[in-house]
């Protein structure tokens, strides 16, 4: 499997159709996460089929099934503590149980779609809970056990992304979790903004010395999925760039990627206005 690249359909539209009209200009794949104002997990059979008969009449095939499963999900707590931490981010949000049995209709879904990764997050930061790393590490994939026996039945890879709302912000953090958890059917969606960000969250020292080089060498051979989105830091915060607009070298790491023969797809999320998302993608298949 050769270096892929996608784009993620609702940084074009919420218009399923009309996402999938312009991404084919360009791309031969996209992400799924969130469509018609829904994120993927939450759609009907209806619609599902709907995803299906789109994606046959424009060729496009899906790169990644971007769950939100996980994140607002409690690990020590309940839901009620869990806080949201935006409005234009579409996610589930329900019991450890709960997103066991939504995970069961994605995997579904991502048989019907025939996408092998599906996304999901290594839990939301909850408020008052402390706990060392190593501890950190042993729970989540206790919880995460069933989730992996499900992809493994399914055929499928669980690709869990590093978030900064999450308790492992940094790719080096997931990676670490994946190795414990050990299957080939969990293994890492690198966001490279979401660690380039994470600068300023607290962390264990041995994941903030490492830079963005250092952390892609550690875990290369763990990922399965990448999103490139780039940010400008400045006085004590970080703002949206367009891709190849900001402080983040893609075009280094991009050559990195294509000289060690990750297997792997690349999706782009800019996550700006239309105009930087139009610029983003000319930049993004010029790297």
């Amino acid at each position: 499997m050769a270096l892929r690249q996608s784009i993620i359909t609702d940084q074009l539209s919420m218009d399923f159709e009309e996402a999938l009209s312009i991404a084919k200009r360009d791309f031969q794949l996209v992400e799924i996460h969130s469509l018609w104002n829904k994120s993927v997990e939450e759609i009907d059979d209806e619609e599902a089929r709907r995803v299906e008969l789109l994606l046959a009449k424009h060729s496009l095939g899906v790169s990644c099934l971007s769950t939100t499963l996980y994140l607002m999900c409690p690990l020590y707590t309940s839901v009620e503590n869990l806080e949201r931490f935006s409005d234009s981010f579409l996610l589930y949000i329900g019991t450890c149980s709960q997103h066991r049995e939504k995970l069961e209709r994605c995997l579904e879904l991502a048989e019907r779609l025939h996408a092998d990764v599906l996304r999901i997050f290594p839990f939301r930061a909850e408020k008052g809970v402390q706990t060392d790393f190593p501890e950190l590490v042993e729970d989540m994939s206790s919880v995460l056990a069933d989730a992996v026996a499900l992809a493994e039945k399914h055929g499928k890879c669980l690709a869990v992304e590093n978030c900064p709302y999450s308790y492992l912000p940094r790719g080096n953090m997931t990676f670490e979790l994946a190795e414990r958890v050990g299957s080939p059917s969990f293994r890492l969606l690198y966001d490279v903004g979401n660690s380039y960000r994470a600068a300023y969250l607290p962390f264990p020292e041995r994941f903030r010395a490492e830079s963005l080089t250092e952390e892609y060498e550690r875990i290369k051979g763990l990922v399965r999925h990448f999103h490139f989105k780039d940010y400008r830091k400045g006085e004590g915060r970080f703002s949206h760039a367009a891709l190849g607009e900001g402080d983040i070298d893609y075009a280094g790491l991009t050559a990195m990627i294509r000289r060690d023969g990750v297997e792997a797809c690349i999706s782009l999320e800019p996550e700006v206005d239309r105009e930087g998302v139009m610029r983003s993608i000319g930049n993004f298949l010029a790297m």
